[in-house]
């Protein structure tokens, strides 16, 4: 029927579904530092960019961050084979040739919480630049030394900006992370670090031999500048950045005891292998070429261990991976133990599960602070790298006491230690703190 009187049909009105709001605050978002939300492909008026780009911008942070790791490494450990060339060189003695690791542990262990907070008062990509620019001008000041006193002040210098360089890459890889792969991500970094003790040094200590000492500092500057220029275009400033350097309220009582569980790893750690070649080398039936093996062993475990690890933090949780990680390592010191009254091959065993167990449990605690914690997680890793190097002197000093005479008691003092860190780690992550229960303690 038509007409002015005809009855009008009834058309329903299209219902609009309007998303939920969803309730956020600073302690508890995360904020990605190259200025992508969190868990979304929306950019507002920004074009979003295409998912291979995306996957480029996260390999070029994990492979950015992983050669920073590696050279930062070959400084580190570069340092053990030149000792002797610098007591020739500069004409003092071995022990205090070794003041320059000393001074550079002590100097990390000082200014790795004060980066913390420039990271706050800036942003994590600001201090990687500063850090990176001070620790190349340290390393051609190194090169430069005409006396061992200036050496000595170029090492102290050197440790300042490496505590910073060191804790930012690892937070900047870590906030680049695709999700629920941050723990694999920091492990791979890790793996850099580690690479240079097997590769770095002894490249380093190859150039040294063949041109001079001076050389590998000046190479190692130039590295650093190079990945200072990637760095920026990798991980640029943005306002993003600063947003997720906004500070968190947090004591340096609490932080303490959120990275303790690290001290205590590296002092159980870092207590037997300082002395684990001069332990290994008065054992009966010990050659050099089955020493030579062990600490082969040992490093190529300990990389293999940082790729394991983070796969299963990842897949199981990270802080229950660290305790139980921490108590592996404590049975693994008893077995160790064990071994030294039997077979050298028996020995090399224990020492690859020694291996495993440590460096398991390291980018474990890494993704649980920072998964747990994300708005302080600036500041946290620079606590947690400033825990480990305090960790590592005072695991040496003690353990040069207890190694003198009595080696196979060591592994059982770490053990002990490696225990004290897992009762540790497992009443923080159960520990109720003001800003909210940490999503990955929820699996302690």
């Amino acid at each position: 029927m038509t007409g002015h009187g005809a009855a009008r049909r009834d058309v329903p009105e299209p219902r609009v579904t309007r998303p939920p709001v969803e309730a956020s605050s600073a302690s508890t978002r995360e904020v990605r530092l190259d200025g992508a939300p969190p868990n979304s492909t929306d950019h507002g008026d920004a074009p979003c960019p295409r998912p291979e780009t995306r996957d480029r911008q996260r390999w070029g942070a994990l492979i950015t961050g992983w050669l920073a790791l590696f050279v930062i490494g070959t400084d580190l450990f570069v340092v053990s084979p030149l000792l002797p060339i610098w007591r020739s060189r500069f004409d003092v003695s071995l022990r205090t040739a070794g003041l320059t690791v000393t001074v550079f542990a002590l100097a990390y262990v000082v200014a790795a919480p004060a980066w913390g907070r420039r990271a706050v008062k800036v942003s994590p990509p600001a201090v990687l630049v500063l850090a990176l620019s001070g620790f190349a001008v340290c390393n051609v000041l190194t090169a430069l030394a005409p006396n061992f006193w200036t050496l000595l002040a170029a090492r102290v210098g050197t440790g300042l900006f490496i505590s910073g360089a060191t804790a930012t890459v690892f937070t900047l890889v870590a906030s680049s992370a695709p999700n629920g792969r941050r723990a694999s991500w920091l492990g791979i970094a890790t793996s850099g670090l580690l690479s240079a003790l097997w590769a770095g040094a002894p490249l380093g200590g190859l150039v040294a031999r063949h041109t001079s000492w001076r050389a590998v500092f000046v190479i190692l500057a130039a590295f650093a500048v190079l990945i200072l220029v990637a760095a920026r275009r990798i991980w640029p400033d943005t306002q993003a950045a600063r947003a997720a350097a906004a500070p968190a309220s947090r004591s340096a009582a609490w932080r303490a005891r959120a990275v303790a569980p690290t001290a205590c790893w590296a002092a159980a750690v870092y207590g037997l292998y300082t002395y684990l070649s001069a332990g290994l080398g008065d054992r009966p039936g010990w050659s050099t070429a089955w020493l030579n093996a062990s600490l082969i062993v040992y490093g190529l475990c300990a990389v293999a261990a940082t790729f394991l690890g983070g796969r299963i933090a990842d897949r199981h949780g990270a802080a229950r991976t660290t305790w139980t990680a921490l108590l592996l390592l404590a049975a693994a010191d008893v077995a160790f133990s064990a071994s030294l009254s039997s077979a050298a091959v028996t020995t090399c065993l224990a020492i690859a599960l020694l291996a495993f167990a440590a460096y398991t449990a390291f980018p474990a605690k890494q993704a649980q602070l920072v998964s747990d914690h994300p708005a302080d997680s600036a500041q946290l890793m620079s606590w947690n790298q400033s825990a480990m190097y305090l960790g590592i002197t005072l695991g040496s000093l003690a353990g040069g006491r207890i190694a003198d005479g009595h080696f196979r008691a060591l592994p059982l003092a770490c053990a002990a230690v490696a225990i004290l860190g897992a009762t540790t780690q497992v009443s923080t992550v159960r520990r109720r703190t003001p800003a909210g229960h940490a999503a990955d303690s929820d699996r302690w």
